[in-house]
């Protein structure tokens, strides 16, 4: 695939991973969107691919991958900025290191839980549909 001058979506790319992933994108030539729950790690990462890649290379996007409200808004607004995108980077993932059973005896909060599945399958899962539904629109590249 042509990375060059192609539009990439990064979910949880306001740090580690994603942020790494990100940045490899942009060096490659990619245009890079900033997905992240954390709007001041997206935009920061966002200034510093544009400090190095050139201005206009990321664009910083507030969504909770979990809510197709905010995930549509995103993927709008990364759109409008940076033109459609053809790449799509699930990144953002979430852990809960708890032991089922407490040292007191007591079961470990079953929200902890719902709330990583939420984010790792559900969140990813979203994105991808959303993703794709607007990648089938598109005209194909040679």
């Amino acid at each position: 695939m042509k990375i060059q001058g192609q539009t990439a979506l990064i979910t949880g790319a306001g740090s580690g991973l994603g942020e790494a992933t990100a940045h490899e994108l942009a060096r490659l030539g990619a245009k890079v969107a900033v997905l992240d729950i954390n709007l001041a790690n997206a935009e920061k990462v966002a200034a510093d691919i544009n400090t190095a890649h050139g201005a206009g290379r990321a664009i910083a996007c507030q969504c909770d991958i979990t809510d197709a409200s905010s995930l549509q808004a995103a993927l709008a607004k990364a759109a409008a900025a940076q033109g459609p995108a053809r790449m799509l980077m699930n990144i953002a993932g979430i852990g809960s290191a708890k032991r089922i059973v407490g040292k007191d005896g007591s079961a470990a909060p079953l929200e902890d839980f719902v709330r990583v599945i939420n984010v790792n399958l559900i969140g990813t899962y979203n994105a991808s549909r959303l993703f794709a539904a607007e990648c089938v629109k598109l005209a194909p590249l040679e």
